[in-house]
Order: structure tokens, then sequence, then C-alpha cells
């Protein structure tokens, strides 16, 4: 079982504010009341983002797209403009950012100039998963 890690969840709550909790007070209400009328609501925004900086990986592993180079889509880099038009629309809403889907985010050029826009951008909480270190 993973351990809670509280300076993480403090952070997180730290970064709330009242137009982010409210949006997620409807996206709660809107998914109940989905289930309750069997008819598809919709209300706010998404709470969380996921970005995949890159769909490149320097490792091999067996079970992943990335690693065997079997991708079904196109592959690449995340465009900076791209992101910062979506977080520049996004941003008042969003609780947090992941940046991680499949490939190392770390191989981005652009990677940590995307991380620091976000958080200056009214204090979003970015988790960054990853699965090594690039090559040096």
């Amino acid at each position: 079982m993973a351990k809670i890690n509280r300076r993480d969840g403090f952070n997180l709550l730290s970064k709330l504010t009242f137009r982010r909790t409210w949006n997620g007070v409807k996206v709660l209400a809107s998914y109940h009341l989905s289930r309750w009328t069997k008819k598809p609501i919709q209300w706010g925004v998404p709470i969380s983002v996921s970005f995949e900086p890159t769909t490149s990986c320097n490792l091999r592993c067996p079970e992943c797209p990335s690693g065997l180079r079997a991708f079904t889509r196109p592959t690449g880099m995340l465009e900076k403009d791209f992101f910062r038009e979506t977080i520049n629309e996004l941003y008042k809403d969003l609780w947090y950012l992941v940046f991680y889907f499949q490939g190392e985010p770390y191989l981005n050029p652009s990677f940590l100039d995307m991380v620091q826009y976000a958080t200056k951008k009214k204090d979003i909480y970015c988790h960054i998963h990853q699965c090594t270190l690039p090559d040096r």
C-alpha cells in the first residue's frame, strides 16, 4: 500500500482557491446527478489534466508502447506553445497537472520551462512521473 506523503498533500491543498473548489463541487455534483438520472450531465471543467511531454523514452520496457516503439498514434515532443495555450485556458479551474503518460518527460528539452510556467500560473500543483533520468 502506498504511503501518504503529508507534505505533498498540504502542498496540493495550499493551491486551492474558491473558484477551483467550486469547480470541483460542480464536477462531483454532475457525476452523481448523471448516475442518478442515467443521463449525461456535465458541469464545470476538468479538475486535472495530464500532459504527455514526449512519447520518447530511453528504456526498452517490454510492456510499454514507448519502449517497444509501437505507437499507433503520432509520436514526438509536446509543443511549448500548445501547452501554454491550454494552461492559459484552464489554469483558473485546474487543481493539478500530471506530466506523464507514456514516455520520459525529461527528454523534452522544454519540459522544465513547462513546469515552471504552470506553477507560476496561479500556483497549479504539478505532479511529475518519470521512468528514469535521461542518458548523459
